[in-house]
């Protein structure tokens, strides 16, 4: 696969969604590009912004903030993805993760009285989930 090949895959593949550096890197090496050629191809990218990991990891943590997930379960997954820490900043966003929290809590709960062996269980799933100590206890004076 030529320059030329790569560079459209590439734009297709960006086309359905935003990727990181490595994600697409993982991918286009399945075509068993030149290694030469894909540093080549990613730079071109990045230069020209159709790649920027600052902004797939915005959009991946509204998507998953949307989604019912907290703070450390994104960063967690970022971190896979190869995006660390100094490239985003996940609390400049105006997430409201207490509400986020509550709200999945209310969810598991299903409105009803809760025992507190089912309230443990329902703990267990949003520290799963990602949320801190410190965001489900603040998210949960509400429910007490």
């Amino acid at each position: 696969m030529d320059t030329s090949e790569l560079w459209n895959k590439s734009l297709d593949i960006l086309s359905r969604r935003e990727h990181s550096v490595g994600e697409l890197k993982t991918k286009l090496k399945k075509f068993d590009p030149a290694y030469n050629d894909l540093n080549e191809v990613i730079e071109k990218l990045l230069e020209s912004n159709f790649l920027n990991d600052e902004r797939f990891a915005e959009a991946f943590i509204r998507s998953k903030s949307n989604s019912g997930y907290g703070p450390n379960y994104i960063s967690q997954y970022l971190r896979k993805k190869g995006i660390y820490p100094d490239q985003y900043d996940m609390y400049s966003l105006e997430i409201d993760w207490d509400s986020s929290c509550l709200a999945q809590f209310n969810k598991k709960s299903r409105n009803t009285k809760v025992d507190f062996k089912e309230k443990e269980k329902i703990l267990r799933f949003l520290a799963y989930r990602g949320f801190s100590y410190e965001i489900i206890k603040s998210a949960l004076k509400e429910f007490d």
